[in-house]
Order: C-alpha cells, then sequence, then structure tokens
C-alpha cells in the first residue's frame, strides 16, 4: 500500500436516501463525507494543516475515492394509506402529508473507502479518527432518524459517542423508532377509523415529565388559546391528569426542543400553527432548529444519544400564531436530554397507558422498548 494511502471497508447498516435519488448509482457520496469529516477532524485534532476557500471555509488537502459492493436501489412511493400500518417507511413517510413521494433507498453489502493525502499529519489523523467520526455520523436524508448508517465490520464502540448511549434491541428499528420519538415528543394515538375512538393511545412522556417540574406543555397553552371550545369539549371527556386538563405554574414550549416545527397543520382543527423566534437583542434568530436526538442502526441494536444543541434553543420566545391575536411561549431556561431520559426509564407503562390499551401490539412494543433500554449499559 502506498504511504499516502489509507483504505477502509464499511458495512452499510441501514439504507441511505439520497437527495440525487434519480441517479442509478445513489450511495454514500465523497462530496457529503469530504465536509463532515473535515468538520470532525478540525475539532478534534489540534493543529492540522488545513485551507481557507473565498468564504472563509476550512478544508483538509486529502482526496476520497468510494466503491460499493452489491448496491441495491429500492424505490418507494408514498400512497393514500387506508391506515398507518399501510405506510410503506413510517420514518420517511409518515408525516409528509397526502401528497405521492417517490424516493430511491440505497443500500450496499460493502464500501471500500480509500483516502489519500501527502500530509502525514492529515492520513494520521484519518487513521486515528475515521472510526470516531463514523459513529458519530449518519448520511443522506433524515440521516438524524437512523438512515444512512455505515460504520466499520466490528462491533460498535459507543465510547466514541461524547455524550449518555441508550439504546434497545430492534428486528425492526423503522416501526420501533416512530413508535418511540412519538411515545417522547406527541404521544401516539391511532384511532380505528375516522371519527372513531382510539385504538391504541399514550400520552407523551414530554408531557409527563413536565408535570414532574410543575409545567403546563405548549399543545394544552395553544389549544387554550386559539380554540377553547374545542378545548372545552375535550376536557369533559378525560380525566384530571389527561394532557387537556393538567394544570402547571408555568407554561413551555417543549415539543420544539426536539426539533423545531415552524409551521404544523393541525387537520382537526382546520389550522396552520406557525411559530416564529422573537428575537431580542444580540440574540441571533433560529429559523431552523433539526433534532438533538440521533438514532444508529447496528445490526439489531439501535443506539441513540442527545447532544447539546438543545442549549441554542433554551429561554427563548415564540411567537405562535393561528387565527386571531398571537400567542408568545418559551423554552425553558433550562432543559437536560439525559435527566428527560432517566425519567422515561423509570416510567411503568401499565400505568401510564390506559388498561384497556394494554392488549394492543404497541403497548408489548413499546414495553419492550423501555425494558431494554432499561436493561442497557
Amino acid at each position: 500500500m502506498s504511504n499516502f494511502k489509507v483504505k477502509f471497508t464499511l458495512k452499510q447498516h441501514t439504507p441511505i436516501i439520497h437527495f440525487q435519488s434519480d441517479q442509478m448509482g445513489a450511495t454514500l457520496r465523497a462530496t457529503e463525507l469530504k465536509p463532515k469529516f473535515d468538520r470532525f477532524l478540525l475539532e478534534n485534532v489540534k493543529d492540522l494543516p488545513f485551507r481557507k476557500n473565498a468564504n472563509g471555509e476550512k478544508s483538509l488537502d486529502y482526496k476520497i475515492k468510494i466503491i460499493a459492493h452489491d448496491n441495491i436501489i429500492e424505490t418507494i412511493e408514498k400512497i393514500n394509506p387506508k391506515n398507518d400500518k399501510e405506510i410503506p417507511d413510517p420514518l420517511f413517510f409518515g408525516n409528509m402529508g397526502d401528497n405521492i413521494v417517490r424516493k430511491k433507498f440505497a443500500q450496499a453489502k460493502e464500501l471500500e473507502i480509500e483516502f489519500f493525502s501527502f500530509s502525514s499529519e492529515i492520513k494520521k489523523a484519518i487513521e486515528e479518527k475515521f472510526e470516531a467520526f463514523l459513529a458519530n455520523t449518519n448520511f443522506g436524508t433524515r440521516q438524524n432518524k437512523g438512515y444512512g448508517c455505515f460504520y466499520l465490520d466490528n462491533p460498535f464502540d459507543k465510547t466514541l459517542i461524547p455524550y449518555e448511549v441508550y439504546s434497545f434491541n430492534s428486528n425492526n428499528w423503522k416501526q420501533d423508532i416512530k413508535l418511540l420519538y412519538s411515545f417522547l415528543r406527541q404521544g401516539i394515538n391511532y384511532p380505528k377509523g375516522r371519527d372513531l375512538p382510539s385504538r391504541f393511545y399514550s400520552k407523551p412522556a414530554i408531557f409527563t415529565y413536565a408535570l414532574t417540574k410543575n409545567w403546563i406543555w405548549d399543545k394544552k397553552a395553544i389549544k387554550q388559546h386559539f380554540f377553547p371550545n374545542d378545548l372545552k369539549d375535550q376536557q369533559k371527556k378525560y380525566d384530571l391528569n389527561s394532557p387537556v386538563n393538567a394544570n402547571g405554574q408555568n407554561t413551555f414550549l417543549l415539543r420544539d426542543l426536539f426539533g423545531l416545527s415552524s409551521e404544523q397543520s393541525w387537520m382537526n382543527y382546520r389550522a396552520s400553527i406557525k411559530k416564529e423566534h422573537e428575537k431580542e437583542q444580540k440574540q441571533e434568530e433560529i429559523e431552523r432548529f433539526k433534532s438533538p436526538l440521533t438514532f444508529k442502526i447496528i445490526n439489531n441494536t439501535v443506539y441513540f444519544w442527545a447532544d447539546k444543541s438543545v442549549e441554542k434553543i433554551l429561554d427563548k420566545t415564540f411567537k405562535i400564531s393561528a387565527r386571531g391575536t398571537p400567542l408568545n411561549l418559551k423554552t425553558p431556561k433550562i432543559f437536560c436530554f439525559d435527566e428527560f431520559f432517566e425519567y422515561v426509564k423509570s416510567i411503568d407503562l401499565s400505568k401510564h397507558i390506559d388498561s384497556k390499551f394494554h392488549k394492543e401490539p404497541e403497548f408489548n412494543s413499546l414495553k419492550r422498548i423501555l425494558d431494554s433500554i432499561k436493561a442497557s449499559k
């Protein structure tokens, strides 16, 4: 092997959804890998020789060659499903409305990656840090939900993640991540059919966590402000501990700590909910905020963690608009995802979810996931 080359063989664990999905050769691209790897190396290795472009962006002097073996391209088209189980890919298509969407999902048996650099410092950094980079990074579209997972063909080293890592076993990572994420953020409500009662319902964990802090979550506040009559009707149907009836001392924007939704369609209210950062002096305007959570799938294990980016959105005011006078809501001054996850691990699902739903498959799946998270180390 040349003294200037470094080679790795990667195993692809989940499909990559590429923005150039119309191209038959869609796979991991050097044009995505290199800028991400450059940033990672510059943040984690001191005194690397770099160059700047006209915009002041730093890059490192090396080239990449990627060869995908047995690359399979699967085209999936979203249809209008009769129920949630018929959605062809629940993590990608599940929240995309009724529009027909076509995407190509690429998965290779393995990839060979070759780096070439005349710089001995850069070559050494690549050799020492590439595994850590892969552990912390996914690629392509919806990468934070587990798509585009690549890793060396050896056991996953979670000590390479600079955050607390949680994990659970899974034979269907797409369904399990969708179920867990919904349980954490917005709750789960699968109706039996149009205008029919719920087949399965679970309160969101962030709502019950808020109760332990004496907080009111944002969804009730939004209903109270914009849809008071609808809220009153709902309050008559549910107990005092339900999301529509529970009270607290302070109201906070909580669901958006998982990623800012600048606009949401509330179909049952025939309304669009818009959120806009009310920037104070010297504050940087927040237009987008991606989820701090990352899911990494290695074989039959789902690893996940939250980075510290949530700090960027704490103690910020957002103007909520729907109809009539806007509503201002703030995010909390302090929020720790690891504390929240420890709370989630303490949840007794048999009490959290009404007994009439205990025979539903979602209850058993959630229990399996939470039990696995609790048992993981």
